[in-house]
């Protein structure tokens, strides 16, 4: 009889707190929020820390990990995202998480063994939103990580007799059950605010600066954690590096190096800081050297709301310092780009109506601009053009604009294509006059002037001007991956889309790079691949109707006909009278040949002439 193998490995325990009393209220709405949030949050939060979600359980799951810090990085970053999630929702899906070391037997994907049980029942013991750890994990992490937890007492676990430390953490701002056994260890929690919260009113009234047409940043000198002066100047450099990489990204103002250079070696509160500066974001860090190698990490606190926004860790070797520095430097500069502008939209929401100015309505369009749905689309139509209305001269709304005429567009949509387009084009000729040096309304022009123009030369010339003033613009470096496909350059458009989920992993957009890997492996025919890309980044994207156009065309072109014929079913559904002619005409911007076999994956499917 053959033995499974054993394997000491990280296993963490997701399930939904109160899951019954969900259940029983509104069984299929709490199934179906389930599955969206699967399909949202948690599988790319754990791609993100290279985890294997390797078993469902009704409204729980298992996750494998590689090291504990990824595992508890993993928890913490999911666990914040669903805080945001959650707000404003009349019933939402709080989870428990437990993370634990655990000896298995591994069977193909699945694990065994009493520990898994194990890691289930320590999940339990963490508070809903929360997350429990066993004090073999926690003296694993790195000392800033580590401070995160609040040791409890011993606590016993259910169905077994002997006791056990484990470590919380909480969600920022919430205090610990009153049924906790906790003993707060005055460490604090990663993420919760550094000064006590303030009321909004009183955090905003002081802080001069912050409130301001874009969001500011500062980037504090980095804690020297080794004691070694060879240290603090690596940290110096990368200081400098970060600084001078966020000055180019243009969608935030980034104080000067100097300015924050002045907190070196001084007590860090954020609130003061903020005021000071007159910055709303700051971004600071540490850097621990061991020999050869040294770990940076770094985090970035929204100082007027006293919340944290983002963190992450990185690790490089001296010998490649200035390598290393760039490489930071460019990641954070990525990472953050999507942080910052969702909390600004964020704040935009909050806000009266009736006070909105252009700046805040452009903010409001985005996610309907991202949505890729119908209904969101002329949403950010309207927001875009009363943006313009309100700032005639608003390069960003105009360019904003022709994008989303693109998308109705490209996604067959549009009632009348020639109207449409001839919109779309006056409204790139008007960007076009006062584009200026701003990425984003570059790449947006780009992005109209290959869908409303088909004019591939000009959308080129718009992404490298935007990637030469922000070589960290994710959507750039997405826009150029399309515009390599659809110019028959697959291999290289791949790498464009990768090279763009790298920088920016967390961006709302990020699921139109599978979108154009879907494309660019269809070219290549590798129809598998094109096919899962696909689906994945309809799982990103729910309700992303136009997408099934795609899918219907690789699964055909598979030689999987019935289920092509099943995809194009969804695709056709609500668009009266789509015709291989009207798709050629939206798709005039990819290269012939591409195209004709784009169309004939439609033909194949039984889209008529």
């Amino acid at each position: 009889m053959r033995v499974s193998p054993r394997r000491l490995t990280v296993l963490a325990s997701l399930d939904v707190a109160g899951s019954t009393r969900l259940m029983e209220a509104d069984e299929r709405g709490m199934l179906a929020e389930f599955a969206e949030v699967r399909a949202q949050v948690l599988e790319p939060s754990v791609e993100v820390h290279s985890g294997n979600l390797f078993k469902m359980m009704g409204d729980g799951g298992l996750i494998e990990f590689a090291s504990v810090e990824d595992g508890v990085r993993w928890g913490i970053d999911f666990q914040v995202a669903m805080g945001r999630r959650n707000e404003g929702r009349a019933r939402p899906m709080v989870f428990r998480v437990g993370i634990g070391l655990a000896d298995v037997f591994v069977e193909g994907n699945d694990r065994f063994g009493a520990a898994v049980g194990f890691v289930v029942r320590l999940q339990q013991v963490a508070q809903p939103g929360g997350i429990a750890i066993t004090h073999s994990v926690r003296w694993q992490l790195a000392k800033d990580l580590a401070a995160a937890f609040d040791r409890t007492q011993w606590v016993e676990l259910k169905g077994m007799d002997e006791q056990f430390e484990v470590w919380l953490w909480r969600m920022p701002g919430e205090e610990m059950a009153a049924d906790s056994t906790a003993i707060g260890m005055g460490h604090r929690p990663l993420g919760q605010p550094i000064a006590p919260a303030a009321p909004p009113q009183a955090a905003r009234g002081p802080t001069e600066g912050v409130e301001g047409d874009h969001p500011s940043i500062a980037v504090l000198p980095f804690d020297n954690m080794s004691g070694d002066p060879v240290a603090g100047s690596i940290a110096d450099g990368i200081v400098e590096e970060m600084t001078a990489t966020l000055s180019r990204v243009r969608d935030f103002t980034v104080i000067a190096r100097n300015s924050a250079y002045a907190y070196k070696d001084r007590p860090k509160d954020v609130r003061q800081i903020s005021r000071e500066l007159g910055a709303r974001y700051i971004l600071e860090g540490s850097l621990r050297k061991a020999g050869n190698r040294v770990r940076i990490t770094a985090q970035l606190i929204d100082a007027v709301r006293g919340t944290h926004l983002w963190a992450d860790s990185y690790d490089g070797v001296l010998d490649n310092l200035f390598d290393f520095e760039d490489e930071i430097a460019e990641r954070v500069a990525g990472a953050i780009q999507p942080s910052i502008r969702a909390a600004e939209i964020a704040l935009a929401r909050g806000k009266r109506p009736e006070n909105l100015a252009a700046y805040d309505l452009v903010l409001r369009a985005l996610p309907h601009l991202w949505a890729n749905r119908y209904d969101d689309n002329l949403e950010a139509i309207r927001l875009l053009d009363e943006a313009r209305r309100l700032d005639p001269g608003y390069a960003r709304a105009t360019a904003l604009a022709a994008w989303a005429r693109g998308q109705h567009i490209v996604y067959n949509w549009a009632s009348d294509t020639e109207a449409t387009r001839a919109e779309g084009r006056r409204l790139i000729e008007e960007a076009t006059h006062s584009i200026g040096d701003d990425p984003m309304a570059l790449t947006a022009l780009a992005t109209a002037c290959s869908l409303v123009l088909a004019d591939l030369d000009r959308a080129q010339f718009f992404t490298d001007r935007a990637l030469a003033l922000d070589p960290n613009q994710a959507w750039a470096w997405t826009r150029l991956g399309f515009i390599r496909v659809y110019r028959g350059e697959p291999e290289s458009a791949i790498e464009a889309f990768e090279r763009a989920r790298r920088l920016s992993p967390l961006d709302p957009f990020s699921f139109n790079s599978f979108i154009g890997m879907g494309l660019a492996n269809f070219s290549l025919g590798r129809y598998a691949e094109a096919i899962e890309r696909t689906r994945r980044a309809m799982h990103e994207r729910g309700g992303m109707t136009w997408a099934w156009r795609d899918l219907t065309v690789f699964l055909a072109s598979a030689g999987r006909i019935a289920e092509a014929r099943e995809t194009l079913a969804s695709f056709v559904a609500g668009r009266s009278g789509i015709t291989l002619a009207a798709v050629r005409s939206a798709l005039r911007f990819m290269e012939p040949k591409l195209l004709d076999r784009y169309i004939e994956g439609l033909r194949l499917a039984g889209l008529p002439e």
